[in-house]
Order: structure tokens, then sequence, then C-alpha cells
């Protein structure tokens, strides 16, 4: 591929439009004089958030893009026919990710090659590894030396828990040897790449999201003045949210004037929920799912207390956002928390299968109100420091820009 454009660099967004934090990402970066078009991995509704946005089937469209406006490339010329038909001519399967459902359509590397191909980007990067990594791995494979220069970024648990799986740790060990540049969420997750050979360029390490605009109303009531506890009841591949609802039973004589809200409840945590509230008495039900990011943040910082916990993590969106909003996080140890918040003051950093431990936290969270109101001033002070996209955007555009030089650089020497 040798660009032949004159205007501004073009990064093709490896990613799923339908998840806030790419939204958020490029509404970090999208004001510059760089043009973002998102590749879908996924075949689902591009987020709101991610307006304005158009949809570019090539090079061309991309000159008609609007300042800020993101592309998004539309895969809908290539049939899923003529997808499969090439997938098994290449003798290529993608590892699944036990998070997707089976009804879930995703896009294969067919989808992406094209894509990259029609576009001919400055620089490809790929935002969360099992998915989007793995297809571009892939299309770098079929595009051969003259792909773009290629920067990754991982999300919660794509490193840290998939290297322990066989079938993934092979194809983790070849995507770090063809990448140009790393972008992790924690440093945890940099010594990770190092440790298996990977020697590029790593980024100082930002969360998936880039940044988020904290509203300097939402949150102002002091968290001790607030009475409700949010679940994350997510029970699955990674999320532990039996363990959770079996803590709020072993808690429940020091939480009864506790409304509890459970997000994210299957049939198992619905279950469980009914059985505790007759068992116990405790005011606690299931939570609807709210649409609107916006409907969500408000929810969240009318609570005291927001808990969620699995078995791998990265820093953990719901941290950071409960940190804008000054409702007091208690996390699972096995995330990346402890880069952000000292444990016992800031937050309770807790093993997610260690039940007993998770109940003296919710009661200590839900007694102690000297403790709420002194570590929401400082997790808010916290996230203004490191989670707001004016100060990030700037690193990751010097990011792009030495990346996209650094090739430019060796293709003319």
């Amino acid at each position: 591929m040798t660009s032949k454009r004159k205007s501004g660099p073009v990064v093709a967004v490896v990613a799923m439009v339908n998840s806030i934090h790419v939204a958020r990402w490029l509404a970090m970066v999208r004001d510059d004089d760089t043009r973002f078009i998102v590749i879908p991995v996924m075949d689902a509704p591009p987020v709101g958030e991610l307006a304005p946005f158009r949809f570019v089937r090539g090079e061309d469209d991309i000159h008609t893009l609007q300042p800020g406006e993101v592309g998004i490339f539309d895969h809908s010329s290539i049939s899923w026919a003529e997808a499969g038909a090439v997938e098994i001519g290449a003798g290529f399967q993608r590892e699944e990710h036990p998070a997707f459902a089976s009804s879930v359509q995703l896009f294969t590397a067919h989808h992406v090659t094209s894509a990259i191909r029609a576009l001919d980007p400055d620089l490809v990067h790929s935002m969360e590894v099992q998915v989007a990594g793995y297809l571009t791995l892939e299309a770098k494979r079929r595009i051969g030396g003259t792909f773009p220069p290629w920067l990754l970024s991982n999300w919660g648990s794509d490193i840290q828990l998939f290297i322990k799986l066989p079938r993934h740790r092979t194809i983790i060990h070849r995507l770090f040897n063809h990448i140009d540049g790393y972008w992790a969420e924690c440093g945890r997750d940099v010594a990770l790449a190092r440790s298996l050979g990977y020697n590029g360029a790593a980024f100082d390490p930002l969360p998936a999201s880039g940044g988020m605009q904290i509203d300097a109303e939402e949150g102002a009531l002091p968290p001790s003045r607030r009475q409700a506890i949010l679940v994350k009841g997510y029970h699955g591949w990674s999320g532990r949210g039996l363990q959770i609802l079996s803590a709020i039973y072993l808690a429940a004589p020091r939480l009864r004037t506790r409304p509890i809200q459970v997000l994210f409840t299957g049939s198992q945590g619905s279950r469980a929920i009914s059985e505790i509230r007759t068992s116990t008495g405790l005011d606690i039900d299931a939570a609807p799912h709210l649409e609107r990011h916006s409907d969500a943040m408000r929810r969240l910082a009318d609570a005291r207390i927001v808990i969620g916990a699995g078995i791998s993590d990265g820093i953990g969106t719901t941290l950071l956002e409960a940190m804008s909003v000054g409702t007091f996080p208690i996390v699972g140890n096995t995330s990346c928390a402890s880069e952000w918040v000292r444990n016992g003051r800031d937050a309770f950093i807790v093993d997610p299968h260690d039940t007993a431990a998770m109940a003296q936290a919710l009661i200590r969270a839900a007694e102690d109100d000297e403790l709420v109101d002194a570590a929401a001033l400082r997790n808010r002070e916290e996230v203004e420091r490191r989670w707001d996209p004016a100060l990030n955007r700037e690193p990751v555009l010097r990011a792009y820009a030495a990346m996209i030089e650094a090739n430019r650089a060796s293709r003319s020497s």
C-alpha cells in the first residue's frame, strides 16, 4: 500500500462500533487533522456517542468527511457467503471469545482485510485483542509487507487472562511479534507483554476509554448522604456476581436500611436475588438496563457503594466512573485497581471468591461515613488528573504521529 493522499493522516480503528470505550477514545482525539475510520468487527449499530459519523467505502469517501466526523467502514459490499468462502480457502478460523453469544454476528478477517486495502490508512489501531486484534493479525498476514504500522490496545482481561488459555497463548505470542506499538491499560500488562518477548514501543498506560468529561454537578451529594448499593451481578466467564450476592446474604443484618440494585442479572442471579429477599427481608432487586449512558451515570452517582468483581480485569471502567461521582468502589484484586486506588482508604480491593471479605467490605463501606466521604474527594481528584480527555489527548496524538513518521522514514531509507 502506498498512500497518495496529500491531506492529514488516516487512522483505521479496528473495533466494536457499539462500544462506549471506542466512542470515548475517538471523542478525545477526533477534532485533530487526523481522520479516523472505524472498521467494525461486529455487525451491530454504532453507539450513539460515536456521532457524528458517516459510512465510507474507500479513500474517496474519506476526503468528504467533515472536521470531527468519524468514518465507519461499510462492509455491505462483501456478502457473508463470499467472506465465508474466503475464510475456508485461507484455512482461517478465529479463536472464539467466551463473552460473545452465538447470536452475535462477528465480521471475518476477509472483511477487515478488504477494508484496510480499500482505505489504505497510515496507521491501524486495533482496540481490544481477542476479536479486533486476532482479525487484524490475520489481515496483516494476508496483506504482507505493505501493511501499515499497527498499534494494539488491550482491554481488561485481554492479555492477563487469555495468556493462561492454551488455545489463545500461541496467538497472543504471534500477535506481540507483529505489532509496532502497544497501549496497555495498566503497568501490569506492559510487564506481561515484555515477558512475552515484546520489545517494541509501549506507551504510558491509559484507560481503554481514554478519558471522560466529568460533570461537576454529578456526584455532588456526599456519599454519606446516599443510601443505595449497586451490584454488578454478571456471573459468567469472568464476572463473579453470585459470590457478591453470597456476600450480601452474609452481610444482610447490617444492610437492612440500604436499597440494593443488582445490574446484569441472569437467570441464576434472579433466583438468588429472590431467595435473598425472601429469607433476609432485604430491599434487593434487579435493576433495569439503561440504554442511555447518561442515565446509567446518574444512577451510579446516586449510590453510596458499587461492588463488582471477577476472575480478571484491567482498570475497570466502572471503577473510574465511580471515582468520578464519589461512589465508593469495592473491586476484585484480579484487576489493576491498585494502580489507581489504595486498598482500605480509597476503595476496598478483595478476592472475588472470598465472600466473607466482601461481606466485611460492604458492612464497613455502608457504616463508615468518614471513610466514604474522604475517599470521594481523593478519588475525584485522581480521575480529574488521569482520566481527563483534554490531558490524555496530546500523548495519544503524539504516539500516532510518531508511529506514522517512523514508518515513513523506514520506507524511504
